[in-house]
Parts: structure tokens; C-alpha cells; sequence
């Protein structure tokens, strides 16, 4: 099996030339499209991520199932930057694509930190590093077969997505 060599989203926050070349090539490939209906498609992602986040508060409460937890911020997560391209007339269903067109359109609102928790929570595997953090815990969340998952590990990333899922509401307001 050879090795794929992981893309270095990073760069996008570095070089506007390559994130504007990565954007065009991702529209060319219609990965990312053009929407007409942004209002209704960003408030039905929205809706989605605040469902999701309901089923993660309610594993939490019954202090169980954390690997759920983990799937659920991941998508709570994905259907914020959903949500944010949308409301700039966008969709994409490719992950890497969603964050290039998140950091194109909404680098300065939201933070670094904020763009590598999107980064750790939406992009294929073979794609991305910190994405892979939060990516590879719903991975090992949803394909795994222990039982035994970090409580400690879910709770931060619950909390984390709490923060951006409030910058998300924030922001489309």
C-alpha cells in the first residue's frame, strides 16, 4: 500500500494565492457550487448541528456512550461550516473543499483555532492532520470495537464545539 502524503491545509492561512487557486480548483471540480437558496440551506445545517449537539448533550448527561459524543461533535462541527459557507452562497461535499471555503470566506472571524477545530473534525482521512485529531476519535468512535473511550477527551470536545457552534449561531445572525 503506498502511503498518501497529507495535505497541508495550514497554508491556506499563510498564502491567499494558494487558498484563492485551492477554492477555483475546487468550484472547477464542483466540489464547491453555487447556491441560490442560502437562506433556507444555512438555516437547515444549522438546525442539523443543534440537533446533533441535543444528542451529545444527552449522551452527557447520561454519562454514557462517549464514543457517541465524539460522532457527534464531529457533525455538529461539519454542519456549522456547512451552515457558514451556505450563508455566502456556497454548498460543498467534500471536506477539504468546506474548509478552504471556510477560511476563504471567514478567516478573521473566526480564529485559528476555531479553523483547526473544523480542520480536525470534517476532512478525510487521507487529507488532513489536525482535522485528523477530531476525525480520527469519530473514526475509532464509530468503527471501533472497545468500549473503553476517554470521558475526558469527549467532554473537551464537546466543549469546544459548544464554543464554535455559538460563533456559528453568531455569525449568521
Amino acid at each position: 500500500m503506498i502511503k498518501q502524503k497529507k495535505f497541508n491545509w495550514e497554508i491556506w492561512l499563510e498564502n491567499p494565492e494558494k487558498l484563492e487557486n485551492s477554492f477555483n480548483f475546487y468550484t472547477n471540480k464542483e466540489m464547491i457550487k453555487t447556491e441560490k437558496e442560502t437562506t433556507h440551506l444555512s438555516k437547515s445545517h444549522l438546525k442539523k448541528a443543534e440537533y446533533n449537539f441535543k444528542f451529545i448533550n444527552f449522551l452527557e448527561e447520561n454519562k454514557s456512550f462517549y464514543d457517541w459524543i465524539i460522532v457527534g461533535c464531529y457533525y455538529t462541527i461539519y454542519h456549522c461550516a456547512l451552515a457558514l459557507i451556505s450563508k455566502k452562497g456556497y454548498s460543498s461535499k467534500n471536506h477539504l473543499a468546506t474548509l478552504c471555503a471556510l477560511i476563504k470566506f471567514y478567516y478573521g472571524r473566526l480564529n485559528e483555532e476555531d479553523i483547526r477545530l473544523v480542520s480536525i473534525s470534517s476532512l478525510e482521512k487521507e487529507e488532513v492532520s489536525y482535522f485528523v485529531y477530531a476525525k480520527e476519535k469519530r473514526e475509532t468512535a464509530s468503527y471501533g470495537i472497545s468500549e473503553e473511550f476517554n470521558r475526558d477527551e469527549a467532554i473537551d470536545l464537546r466543549k469546544k464545539t459548544i464554543q464554535f457552534l455559538n460563533k456559528t449561531r453568531e455569525i449568521l445572525e
